[in-house]
């Protein structure tokens, strides 16, 4: 586990989180509401961004270190692929402040449900490497 990774992942997640969060200040500032009010899921939205920016972070950097060959595997270019869509969701969520965010937040978890079942894939059949196609 290389904690450095980790923590450039949390600093850009963080990033992100403070990019919603000033957003959301300047809607509800120019609407004279108060940001509780206005964005009811804040609570969840702020640690979903800092902990899916680490996670992205986290897998470019292991695709990349320990690839090698494998990381040009049909199965690791689709992961880094639904990594830079859910990428650009977060971001709209980030920017773009609005009701439908936790249904945003759950489609751009698709790349987290595939490389966990990649996973498992891999356990059961023994196999050390994530890449199995």
């Amino acid at each position: 586990m290389n904690w450095v990774a980790i923590l450039v992942g949390v600093a850009v997640g963080m990033a992100t989180a403070f990019g919603r969060v000033y957003v959301e200040w300047l809607i509800s500032k120019r609407y004279g509401l108060a940001p509780q009010l206005m964005f009811l899921h804040r609570d969840v939205i702020v640690p979903f961004l800092v902990l899916t920016g680490m996670a992205n972070i986290y897998v470019v950097w292991m695709t990349v270190a320990y690839g090698g060959v494998a990381a040009w595997r049909l199965s690791a270019i689709l992961s880094l692929v639904l990594l830079l869509a859910a990428q650009v969701i977060q971001l709209n969520i980030a920017l773009r402040p609005s009701r439908g965010d936790l249904e945003l937040a759950l489609i751009s978890c698709a790349p987290y449900v595939y490389l966990f079942v990649l996973y498992i894939v891999a356990l059961v059949t023994n196999q050390y490497s994530l890449w199995l196609f």
